[in-house]
Parts: structure tokens; sequence; C-alpha cells
């Protein structure tokens, strides 16, 4: 009897193991290629809404904040679930150092040294919650990379958007320029700043995966540059967006089948462009 329950016991305890193994398959997440897109986008965001922060300190106070808050709007109560799924640890620090990073920019007398640590531990951060976020062959892959310049795109819209004043029906577009003239009028300096960046961003992004043999690579990159020079030029609203819409999302589509929804499709959801939706598949090329 004695001998039977000696043996029992490195069993019980084997499948103690094998149970708590089976848990982690249960409650971690498999996640798409557009939810890995979407995130990754968010995490290039943080990156340029705190470098902006950096970059404004010394000249604008008020805008470096405005940036610090960007970057930490910039991660939803979903996506800190989601990295806590894969590390705990990890959530809790990047909440942290966001939050590091604001009170930075708010002190009374912000010190640019301390502002510049905090950017660089926050980045240090990102770099690991990218590593434990999105698995390698996703972080690899062409579809999601072209799905995060669509993504960077949607948010440069939205900032420029802002930027202007408009509502999110956009039917104050046209109110939105300077009689005269045919430039617009920014009244968010911040969120102006924030929409050349992603669309900076996205222009980097897809010069890392633009496909030389396709015959329309050049075209989007084309499309991409003006929509970058309608907003450096302060232009109005519908023709960034005309781009978009008979440009960039077509040719996204062609050249990489990301499947992306069309406009009216995205309004038929209540979403912007930031928000298309898509059913591309993870499985595509690697690079």
């Amino acid at each position: 009897m004695k001998k039977l329950l000696y043996l029992s016991i490195p069993g019980f305890i084997l499948l103690l193991a094998f149970g708590f193994n089976g848990n982690n398959s249960i409650y971690g997440h498999t996640f798409s290629g557009d939810e890995s897109a979407s995130f990754l986008a968010s995490v290039e965001m943080i990156k340029a809404e705190s470098k902006l922060a950096q970059d404004q300190l010394s000249s604008n106070a008020t805008i470096a904040k405005d940036h610090a808050e960007h970057a930490a709007e910039s991660i939803t109560s979903n996506d800190t679930k989601e990295i806590k799924e894969r590390n705990p640890r990890l959530a809790t620090e990047l909440n942290s150092s966001l939050t590091d990073l604001i009170n930075a920019v708010e002190s009374k007398s912000p010190s640019g040294s301390d502002v510049n640590s905090k950017v660089s531990n926050l980045g240090d951060i990102l770099s690991e919650v990218v590593g434990a976020r999105i698995d390698k062959n996703q972080l690899n892959n062409v579809t999601v990379k072209a799905l995060v310049v669509n993504d960077l795109v949607g948010e440069g819209l939205e900032h420029y958007q802002s930027a202007l004043g408009m509502k999110e029906n956009k039917t104050s577009a046209s109110n939105a320029t300077e009689s005269g003239n045919n430039e617009t009028k920014i009244v968010d300096e911040a969120d102006y700043q924030s929409s050349q960046a992603a669309i900076s961003r996205a222009i980097d992004m897809y010069n890392q995966i633009k496909p030389n043999q396709n015959k329309n690579s050049s075209e989007l990159g084309d499309a991409l540059s003006s929509m970058k020079s309608k907003i450096d030029s302060k232009s109005p609203f519908d023709e960034a967006d005309k781009i978009v819409d008979d440009k960039i999302t077509p040719l996204l589509n062609d050249i990489f089948k990301v499947k992306l929804g069309g406009e009216e499709a995205d309004h038929a959801n209540g979403q912007d462009h930031g928000g298309n939706k898509s059913t591309a598949s993870s499985q595509n090329e690697t690079h």
C-alpha cells in the first residue's frame, strides 16, 4: 500500500503540470494578422508621439504634453489586457512608463534629460512588448506590414481632421478652408504634427516592403508621398482623403491582397480609415 502511494505522487505532480500547461493554452490568445497590425500601428504611434514630446519640450511645453497624452491614448485597455495575457510584468511596466513620461513633461520645470530618459525607457519596453505580443511569423509577414501602413495612413487622416477642428462626419471640410486661398487653418498644432509623423512612418514602412517587381508599387509610393505633401502644405482635408480613397486603398488591395473595405463599408460600420476591416490572411510571404 505504501509502495502504491509512493509511485502515485510523482504521477499526480506530472498530471498537475500538464493541467497547468493546458490552462495556458486555454487562456492564451492567437492573434490574427489584422489584430497584430493594429497593435503594431499603435506601437508606431507611441514611438512617434513620445519622440514629438521630446522634440517639442524646449519650444512648447503645452504641445509636448499633448503628444505625451497622445502616446498614452494609443494603448487601449484591451491592448493592455492582451499584453498581460502574454506577460503581466510588461503590461504593468508599459502603463507605468507612459505615465512617467506624462508626469515628466507636465512637471513645473521639465528636465530635458529626464524626458529623454523616459522616452528611451519607453522604447526599450515597447521592444519587449512587441516581442511578447506578436508572433515572429506575423512580425515578419508582408501582409501584416501592409496593414500597418494602412492603419498609419488612417492615423494620419484622423489627426489631420482633428488638426483642422473638423467633425467626424467631414461635413465641415469645406468650412475649414480659409477664404481667399486654398490653405486650411490648423487649430490644433499637436494633432497636425501627429498627422505628419503618422504618414511619414507609413512611407518608411512601405519602403521596407515595396515589391519592386510589381508594376503598381511606384504608383503607391507616389500616392503616399502625395498625401504627405497635401498635409505638409495644409491642403483641404478632402484632397488628402481623396488620395486615400482613390489611390492608396485600392493599390494596397491590389499589391498586397489585404482586402480592405471601401469607404462606404467603413462608414456603414461607423469606422474611419484607421478602422478599415480586413480579412487578410497572415499566411502570406514573409519579408
